[in-house]
């Protein structure tokens, strides 16, 4: 069964390369609903989550031509999907007032102010945390965790080498798990969400 669906995703994903908006638009009504019940349950807003399916459907147009017909087409869009969320979550989490609407979800959810606490003070240590990295380790986990951007994109921008965004990046994070750990803070399964490259 998992063949054949896969078989027909193929036979549209091939179609869709080669610019056939209806198999765009088969593709779109399959996989649209799905993609909005796994947006919503992490964004908990209807409107947010219509935004993420939109946005997915816009990448997969624009970049119809890169499309592999053999590979998972179902794999590819919920991996489109997460990171799209997973950079939504990082600009809000820059945002003050979405710091305290955070902070008031975690207290409906955990009913532990305690813990609700850390999870406050944990944002702000994160932003500390990178506010210290060195210059060019800091502009380059910038560049990649907030903007966006890829590691070839950073190295082309910056004139270095892939080699040495990545090293920076793995430096950056190593550097805020530990620093979160020496305090022993709670909650670093969450900041994963955040930071992880």
């Amino acid at each position: 069964m998992t063949s054949t669906f896969k078989h027909i995703d193929s036979l549209a994903v091939k179609n869709l390369k080669q610019g056939d908006v209806k198999a765009f638009d088969d593709l779109f009504n399959k996989y649209s609903p799905r993609l909005y019940n796994f947006s919503v349950k992490y964004l908990k807003s209807a409107e947010e989550a219509e935004e993420v399916v939109q946005e997915v459907f816009l990448y997969i147009w624009d970049k119809r031509d890169g499309l592999k017909p053999d590979n998972s087409f179902n794999a590819y869009i919920f991996t489109i999907a997460y990171n799209i969320i997973k950079k939504y979550f990082i600009k809000k989490s820059r945002d003050n007032a979405y710091k305290d609407d955070l902070i008031y979800t975690l207290l409906q959810q955990d009913n532990n102010l305690d813990q609700t606490i850390d999870y406050k003070f944990l944002l702000e240590k994160v932003e500390l945390i990178i506010n210290s990295l060195p210059n060019r380790r800091k502009e380059i986990f910038i560049k990649r965790k907030y903007d966006g951007l890829s590691v070839k994109q950073i190295a082309d921008e910056l004139g270095i080498s892939p080699n040495t965004v990545e090293n920076q990046l793995a430096s950056a994070q190593k550097q805020i798990l530990n620093e979160l750990q020496k305090d022993k803070l709670a909650g670093l399964i969450f900041f994963m969400l955040f930071i992880s490259i």
